[in-house]
This record gives structure tokens, C-alpha cells and sequence, in this order.
């Protein structure tokens, strides 16, 4: 069995949530250079992935035309990220899910690479980016094999993808603090293009 049948990444779209930063706006289709965002991170996700799936919870047809597979929340109210991750875990095609938010405007293909080239030499872990002394859970790789172990969180009422992650063994590709690929779009001025 060679290295690359232990590791086969699939890859989620967290486009999931209310938007209440963005007065309810649904983030994923907001528009950047000259395209809804999730359009734009689907396309770098299938560039470095065999799956693309989309986790959202509202306006499924124009998220159908960028992913394979739609997900949603089994629980209504937007539960938060940790909901869709486990929803992209149950339908992961691969060994691995690597998981991006919506709302990262300056995300590039290299560091998805690079950060996955990591996750293939320790894949029995989950692996996610610090920028400076700032946590970003929500870029992450994390084991299909660990599936059961994050529900059993989540049954235990746990809600924190972060927590999750750092009460295990994980690896962490460390980033500057000023790198504007994981600048998070949260509020309208961040929306506006140059």
C-alpha cells in the first residue's frame, strides 16, 4: 500500500453560517473580484483536493453549481462550524477533510499544499495554521478516522472545533501574524475591493 492510498484529501466549504456580522448576508455568496467568494474557494480547493463539499444551510442551488456534495446542519439554528464539520466528515470521500471557512478573501493554493504536504507525514493527526499567537481551527486537516472521536465531542455538548483539536496530539503550520491569506472577511468594509 503506498502513501498516497493513507492519504486522500477531500475538502469543505464552511458556508454554513447566518452572516449576522454582515447584517444576515449569506458570506459564501458575497461578491469578490468579480465572483461570489465561495465560487473562488472552491476552485483552489478542487485544485489541491479529489472532493469538494460545501457545508451551508441556506441558497443550496448556487452553492450546488462549485461543489460534488451539499451538506447542511442537522440541527436547525446555525449550530456554528463544528455542525458542518462533522456533516463533511459523514460524507468525506477520503482518508483526510480539509477544512477552510468562507471568508477567507486572500487564500491561496500554496498554503493549502503546503499544509496538507505536513498533514501526509503525520496523517494519523489533525493539523491546522497559527498565525502569530492567534489559533485558526477552522483551516484545518483532519483525519476521517477521527469522525467518531469529534461526534463523541459534540455529544458531550462540546462546541469549540479549537478545544477539540488541541486535547489531542495535532500539527500546526505556524504562520506570520500579518499573513493577509488568513485575514477572516467578517464585517462589510472587509468586502470592499481596491
Amino acid at each position: 500500500m503506498t502513501n498516497a492510498d493513507h492519504f486522500r484529501p477531500s475538502a469543505l466549504l464552511l458556508a454554513g453560517g447566518q452572516g449576522s456580522r454582515l447584517g444576515g448576508r449569506d458570506k459564501g455568496l458575497m461578491p469578490w473580484l468579480g465572483q461570489p467568494i465561495a465560487g473562488r474557494l472552491a476552485h483552489i480547493l478542487r485544485d489541491v483536493s479529489n472532493q469538494v463539499i460545501i457545508s451551508c444551510n441556506r441558497n443550496h442551488d448556487q452553492y450546488a453549481q462549485w461543489a460534488d456534495l451539499l451538506v447542511s446542519d442537522q440541527e436547525a439554528g446555525f449550530p456554528g462550524p463544528l455542525a458542518g464539520i462533522l456533516r463533511g466528515l459523514e460524507y468525506c470521500a477520503g482518508t483526510h477533510l480539509l477544512v477552510i471557512p468562507c471568508d477567507l478573501l486572500y487564500l491561496d493554493a500554496t498554503l493549502l499544499r503546503d499544509l496538507l504536504e505536513l498533514a501526509q507525514s503525520r496523517p494519523e493527526q489533525p493539523w491546522l495554521v497559527k498565525t502569530g499567537e492567534r489559533w485558526q481551527p477552522l483551516v484545518s486537516v483532519i483525519p476521517l478516522a477521527l469522525a467518531s472521536d469529534l461526534q463523541a465531542f459534540w455529544d458531550a455538548g462540546h462546541r469549540s472545533p479549537m478545544r477539540w483539536i488541541l486535547a489531542r496530539p495535532y500539527g500546526v503550520i505556524e504562520l506570520q501574524e500579518d499573513d493577509p491569506r488568513l485575514h477572516n472577511a467578517n464585517l462589510p468594509e472587509d468586502w470592499h475591493e481596491d
